[in-house]
């Protein structure tokens, strides 16, 4: 079939603050939940497994939504599809903070439908309206996704400390971040990822299934290996540090300051990589911090190391994730290419990485420490290296 290529285009700064306001909605509601927990404990009569599920059913939701967003998007259009999406997010927060224990969890059941499908969309928008920018859309959209995840997991405890104020209303303040998404977005609802006439058309023969192509398959595990780490230290940082011999106070320090260090990594890697021919030297060199920066954690004896490890092991987190989502764009021709390359990476991407906090907790729990979950993150971090290595050549899914 004859489908349009990406062609230049100018840089459509008012439709790069709406993504901006999107992302900035994907990460925030899940991360503001983790600090919460003690606080929701001492309220609520679960058990801590149960707690658990606030923040796997959104990364359920990912992998079970992303491979039917496409469609979704080919019915409704783009722009009213993430509309949809951002109300979601927005009815779900409002679910989950005001309607009781049951709502508890069917309101973080409609807010990941909304995320799963902001996730997926995403990066085909940017294929679409961005071909000449890749590098500034993709980093810009994965520093405002980072960035108010490590915002989110810092103010939700001590927002919560304050007078009359409690778990329930800290979570219901990013209510108020979706509502602005809405209104911001609201005159791009009209907006669509096909090409518009006159750009440059190419041949091509009928779409073959992304399920089919070994390079989108290397970047699925690409997407899953570094997700499992992503959400398993998230989930486990702090107690990891206390088993350490850290404070309660310090182990919060060296959460938030493996959230921080994902975004100069969003900002910096998506600049370099756009500039390179093929990006396996990148995601080799991001593999030799990742590995370091994991020895270092487990054999510090400072604080001090410890925080610097922990630091550039964020760094490395943040930089797999910015690649991971440069390429769906970079390896793919067409903008509705990369949205079916994400529906594909994302949702067995993040299906994997909701194992991250269950096994991870499950080895601890097995073997009363953490050297069994430290040692298979770094069997992930070779898998890293290895599906990096072939996810980023330079050819086309």
């Amino acid at each position: 079939m004859k489908e349009k290529t990406d062609c230049k285009r100018t840089f459509d700064f008012l439709l790069f603050v709406g993504l901006i306001f999107i992302a900035v909605n994907l990460r925030a509601p899940i991360t503001a939940v983790g600090p919460l927990v003690s606080s929701m404990k001492a309220e609520l009569p679960f058990s801590g497994g149960v707690f658990g599920l606030l923040t796997t059913i959104p990364l359920i939701m990912f992998a079970v939504l992303s491979p039917f967003v496409r469609r979704i998007s080919d019915r409704l259009g783009a722009g009213k599809t993430l509309l949809y999406a951002m109300a979601a997010v927005l009815l779900g927060v409002a679910i989950r903070s005001f309607a009781g224990n049951a709502g508890l969890f069917a309101g973080t059941l409609l807010l990941g439908t909304g995320i799963a499908i902001g996730n997926v969309l995403v990066p085909g928008i940017i294929k679409a309206r961005f071909p000449e920018r890749l590098g500034l859309a993709t980093g810009g959209f994965t520093i405002s996704m980072t960035s108010f995840a490590a915002v989110s997991a810092a103010v939700s405890y001590p927002l919560s400390s304050l007078p009359n104020v409690g778990w329930r209303n800290a979570l219901a303040v990013w209510m108020l971040l979706a509502a602005l998404s809405i209104l911001v977005w609201l005159p791009r609802r009209s907006l669509s990822i096909v090409q518009q006439a006159g750009c440059a058309t190419v041949e091509q023969a009928v779409e073959q299934s992304v399920w089919r192509s070994k390079l989108a398959w290397w970047l699925t595990v690409l997407m899953g290996a570094q997700s499992f780490l992503f959400y398993f230290f998230a989930a486990w940082l702090p107690s990891i540090a206390l088993f350490k011999g850290l404070s309660p106070q310090s182990a919060g320090y060296i959460a938030f300051a493996f959230q921080l260090m994902t975004i100069p990594a969003a900002f910096v890697i998506p600049a370099v990589a756009t500039r390179l021919k093929d990006q396996r030297g990148l995601i080799s060199a991001v593999s030799v911090l990742y590995i370091a920066s994991l020895f270092g954690l487990i054999f510090a004896k400072s604080t001090v190391i410890l925080t610097i490890c922990v630091m550039c092991y964020g760094f490395s987190t943040g930089a797999s994730f910015s690649l991971c989502m440069l390429f769906i764009s970079l390896r793919t021709r067409a903008a509705k290419r990369a949205t079916s390359v994400s529906g594909m990476v994302q949702s067995l991407g993040f299906g994997f990485g909701a194992l991250g906090p269950i096994l991870g907790g499950w080895l601890f729990d097995w073997t009363g420490n953490w050297n069994a979950a430290l040692a298979l993150s770094a069997v992930l971090i070779v898998i890293i290296f290895l599906s990096g290595r072939q996810a980023g050549k330079n050819q086309y899914i």
